[in-house]
């Protein structure tokens, strides 16, 4: 049988027109994103705000491009990638010019355009002004051991600049399924039960999409704080992700994974283990689905 009808494919297709504009947008977006980080950044004072601030860029950047990419209905990972990237290149060089503006010049805006249209300036602004010169501070107190400079600042700028990268590597995944026929992204679902081999053996050996049989008797839980067990030990756990269009409701796709359900102090923690997907989204069978739907 060819299993690229078994198991959901994406189909690497994506709109030209909606895709050019929601790029232009986050383009835009990301150049106000940079100015902000610019501005904190110019009067933090210590390296750890920074720091903190980078982490946030990085979220920032992910969560826009993800919102940005399924408006878009991007299915094409190459053409994700070249959006983040595009978003990361504005937001890192928008903080760049406006972090030189600020240090450099007192007609903000007419330099700050000026400087924006000129890469090759802001780039040996930052080479031969900035990087010889300027010092940071990355502790309390004025002296010279809370500061850094030279080539450890160049270091530092180094870290921050691949920062502002990190995001493209959330883009190399499209973690939704896309509905070609209704032109719509799947609903995703979570579900939880208990395991244990036989279980995972009657999985295993049926057929790719129908798993009704084999989860029969299975009690399916929305929250892993639902699922009780006798004894504070570790336990086996599969972890369900349903996945449904939301307006046709056909061509359902099915992942299993197995998890480790660990009880805590602070409550139920869940671990993926090795090896641990049983089924990698498949297509599945009506009985299959209904089993799935049921519990939504």
């Amino acid at each position: 049988m060819n299993t690229s009808t078994e198991h959901y494919q994406f189909s690497n297709k994506f709109n030209l027109g909606s895709t050019i504009v929601l790029t232009l947008l986050g383009i835009f977006v990301a150049i106000i994103l940079g100015v902000v980080y610019a501005l904190i950044s110019r009067f933090s004072p210590l390296i750890l705000i920074d720091v903190g601030l980078l982490v946030g860029m990085y979220y920032v950047i992910v969560l826009l491009q993800s919102h940005l990419s399924q408006l878009a209905k991007i299915r094409n990972v190459k053409i994700n990638i070249l959006m983040t990237f595009l978003i990361c290149l504005f937001a890192y060089y928008s903080n760049l010019v406006t972090f030189e503006v600020l240090l450099f010049s007192t007609n903000y805006l007419s330099d700050w355009i000026s400087l924006f249209l000129s890469p090759i300036d802001t780039i040996t602004i930052l080479i031969d002004d900035i990087m010889p010169y300027r010092e940071i501070t990355i502790t309390k107190g004025s002296s010279s051991k809370g500061s850094i400079s030279g080539m450890l600042l160049a270091g530092v700028y180094l870290v921050e600049f691949i920062g502002f990268f990190c995001p493209i590597l959330a883009s190399l995944f499209i973690e939704k399924a896309f509905c070609e026929d209704c032109q719509t992204w799947y609903k995703k679902y979570f579900f939880y039960s208990l395991s244990n081999e036989e279980l995972e053996d009657n999985i295993n050996n049926s057929r790719v999409g129908s798993y009704a049989n084999a989860l029969a008797n299975v009690d399916f839980h929305k929250d892993t704080k639902d699922i009780v067990t006798t004894t504070g030990e570790s336990v086996s756990l599969l972890n369900y992700e349903y996945c449904q269009c939301p307006k046709c409701q056909q061509k359902s796709v099915l992942t299993i994974t197995k998890q480790m359900l660990k009880h805590t102090d602070k409550g139920p923690q869940v671990e993926g283990v090795s090896d641990g997907i049983l089924v990698n989204q498949a297509y599945i069978d009506q009985q299959t689905d209904q089993l799935f739907s049921s519990q939504i």
